[in-house]
């Protein structure tokens, strides 16, 4: 009898807010710049394309993460880190875990096929590079989250999304159409930078609490890499290069003045990353500074959103 309680906890449905809300982004951006081309029907597929190619991601993640023993190990697993915890406790079965998490690559791929012949080929080379992050990310040989590059997939991921977004928009069949919709490409660019760092800065501090049990199995991200003590820096480099980047576009008139409401999350990502350099070696101590970073990403991309449907 199949656990509905056990799946919604794999797909980890608290994470499927972080890759809708780069796809909104670009969305806007595009609806900003060509009204007349939106369509609510690609819009709704492609979020859907979105979700499953990152559900796709965790769930495989999972499984070669229980494999290498890193959740096994685990005994500081909070609701930001540490997997689902499904397979562990034995309430999901490794190999439906593996299958259901190929199901949703392919399915993914099923629908972003479908939107490239309607929408245009730059889809195929933005949703290829997504698919091939997503396999990537854990899977042998290339395991990237195992060898520090987890972090810099997780980065370009951001724009990735955001641009995929646009083109499902804006159809592009021919280089001179591409060179035309330059100016609302910069943009999806510069608005992108501060979401893709205050996400990444998210998804790398939820590595922190899980530093033992990484550590112990060679899953050589960068905080096992760099030692807690030093990733804490990067930590706060994440989030000043989020707030410099937006002051820069905001100063040269790229972004939407109403994005400056980001600003006022200045002070929690503050408290966020004084709590990570006072207790980065104590995992029971993080989750409030987990729970921050987490909130702070999630409403600057809905205000950046807004910012951009309030100057329609």
């Amino acid at each position: 009898m199949i656990d509905i309680s056990a799946w919604l906890r794999e797909f980890r449905y608290r994470f499927l807010l972080f890759v809708s809300l780069p796809v909104l982004l670009g969305a806007a951006i595009a609806y900003m710049y060509y009204p007349v081309d939106f369509s609510l029907g690609y819009f709704l597929l492609s979020v859907i394309a979105m979700l499953l190619l990152h559900s796709g991601t965790i769930i495989i993640n999972d499984y070669f993460d229980f494999r290498s023993g890193t959740d096994i190990l685990n005994q500081s697993r909070t609701p930001y880190s540490g997997g689902s915890g499904l397979l562990p406790e034995n309430a999901l079965k490794p190999w439906h875990v593996l299958l259901v998490g190929a199901g949703c690559f392919g399915l993914c791929i099923v629908i972003g096929l479908l939107i490239v012949l309607a929408r245009g080929p730059a889809i195929l080379v933005i949703g290829f590079a997504g698919v091939c992050l997503g396999v990537a990310y854990t899977t042998p040989p290339f395991k990237l989250c195992y060898r520090g590059l987890g972090e810099i997939a997780r980065l370009a991921a951001t724009p990735l999304i955001v641009f995929g977004a646009f083109f499902v928009q804006v159809p592009v069949f021919s280089l001179p159409e591409l060179v035309s919709v330059y100016p609302a490409l910069f943009t999806c660019l510069v608005a992108s930078l501060p979401v893709a760092f205050l996400n990444a800065a998210a998804l790398y501090i939820f590595e922190f609490p899980d530093y033992e049990a990484d550590r112990q199995v060679g899953k050589n991200n960068l905080v096992v890499k760099l030692g807690t003590k030093n990733a804490s820096y990067l930590y706060f480099l994440m989030q000043a290069a989020a707030y410099g980047s937006l002051i820069l576009a905001l100063l040269a008139g790229i972004i939407p003045w109403p994005a400056a409401i980001v600003l006022l999350l200045i002070p929690a990502s503050a408290y966020a990353a004084a709590g990570l350099f006072k207790h980065n070696a104590e995992a029971k101590k993080l989750l409030p500074y987990l729970r921050a970073t987490s909130n702070v990403y999630i409403l600057a991309s809905i205000i950046m959103v807004l910012a951009y449907i309030l100057r329609f």
